[in-house]
């Protein structure tokens, strides 16, 4: 081989290496661009150490394990061994986790009831965070006792505070209105009312989010919640104010979207598509009988949740007046149950009632941000959205401002 071809093969590989790498980059580099969403967590180490002076509440605890933020998957556990533990895991870091401690009551009056504590805890670099325990001795309290951690700052203080008042609510709600039965066997309950206190325990987190401090815990309050659509403007000046990096967290990434789909919502819907729902004998519902109709209110409800019923009802009764105004009102349950819909929507008799069907109900959740329900849309019977959250007593100025 000579030197020219020699020469020749060198220059073609050397431009072949030195110009892909390159473009691998800039390709990556486009794609984050593309999706500012991308969440790209980093690890850390989490270490909760615990003493648990109190021998009778020691004594009481059945386990300590470490869930996930939404209290669902657990994902590490400790022993308790002579009142004391210590928990380790590698995580996700700037998340919330919770410690949860379950024992059973061995006290007068409540002895043999089960009680389990939640222990909101931060995960940040560099923290050494410890179980603090004392007395709670509240009539509504099983456990008698308040955990919280020590050792996080400012981000885990927060938590711990809110965490505490949750505590003192569900208490002063169970003293008020649980009730026991004492035998043999111990304290038996008859009432349990905490779920009837979640309107309470929701008012005492939007205090702690309308605090307006720029942490990353104010962003999981905010994602513990369901009320992104009522208070969206202040969630979006939160999300303004805190750091970047604050803003790259699951949280401030989970809020970012969220907002994007509120402030920013669709602007046309394909009923035929998007919108496939059946009526009680499973037909499909015929979008083509509702075209002579100059505005579609679509009403998005919960059959399930029976607190909906009586707005449901509200606006059934305008339905007559509204149809004088060639708008009609459709009725679009995301139960996803046919059976809980078709049961409990029966005896409200609405008249253009259907269920979404279930292959287009999650991509109808998302693409409306249908967390807030009921939830009324306006749309032209072609599909072009006029209104995406309409507040009904507004309706008929809305409507005659499109005349």
């Amino acid at each position: 081989m000579n030197l020219y071809r020699i020469s020749l093969i060198s220059s073609a590989l050397f431009l072949l290496f030195s110009c892909h790498p390159p473009s691998e980059k800039k390709s990556k580099a486009n794609t984050d661009v593309a999706n500012p969403y991308v969440y790209k967590p980093s690890m850390g180490n989490l270490r909760v150490t615990g003493n648990i002076n109190d021998l009778q509440t020691a004594s009481e605890i059945r386990y300590i394990k470490l869930l996930d933020d939404r209290k669902r998957d657990s994902l590490a556990t400790a022993a308790l061994t002579n009142g004391s533990f210590t928990l380790t895991a590698r995580l996700p870091m700037h998340e919330v986790y919770f410690l949860e401690i379950a024992g059973k009551s061995t006290r007068r009056g409540t002895s043999g009831l089960d009680w389990k504590e939640h222990i909101p805890v931060y995960l940040e670099g560099g923290s050494e965070l410890t179980l603090q325990h004392q007395p709670f001795n509240h009539d509504g309290s099983i456990s008698k006792a308040k955990f919280s951690i020590a050792g996080g700052g400012e981000e885990q203080q927060l938590i711990n505070d809110w965490q505490n008042a949750l505590n003192d609510a569900w208490a002063e709600k169970e003293s008020q209105m649980e009730h026991f039965s004492l035998g043999a066997g111990g304290a038996t309950k008859l009432t349990d009312t905490k779920n009837d206190s979640g309107n309470r325990e929701a008012d005492i987190t939007q205090g702690f989010i309308q605090q307006k401090r720029p942490l990353v815990t104010s962003l999981f309050l905010i994602y513990t919640t369901n009320e992104h659509r009522q208070y969206a403007t202040d969630y979006r000046a939160l999300h303004e104010a805190v750091s970047s990096h604050a803003r790259q967290t699951k949280y401030g990434i989970d809020l970012a979207q969220r907002l994007d789909r509120i402030l920013s919502p669709v602007q046309r819907l394909d009923p035929e598509t998007q919108l496939m729902a059946v009526n009680k004998g499973l037909a499909p519902i015929n979008w083509e009988g509702f075209s002579h109709f100059d505005f579609l209110l679509l009403s998005f409800w919960k059959s399930g949740d029976k607190g909906q019923h009586t707005e449901i009802l509200r606006l059934e009764k305008q339905a007559p007046a509204l149809d004088a105004l060639k708008t009609a009102v459709i009725h679009l349950s995301v139960d996803h149950r046919f059976t809980t819909w078709e049961k409990l929507s029966e005896p409200l008799n609405l008249q253009h009632n259907y269920k979404i069907r279930k292959e287009a109900l999650q991509p109808l959740i998302d693409s409306l941000y249908l967390t807030d329900l009921p939830r009324y849309v306006l749309i032209r019977p072609n599909g072009d959205m006029l209104n995406a959250d309409v507040a009904i007593e507004h309706l008929p100025d809305i409507l005659e401002e499109m005349k």
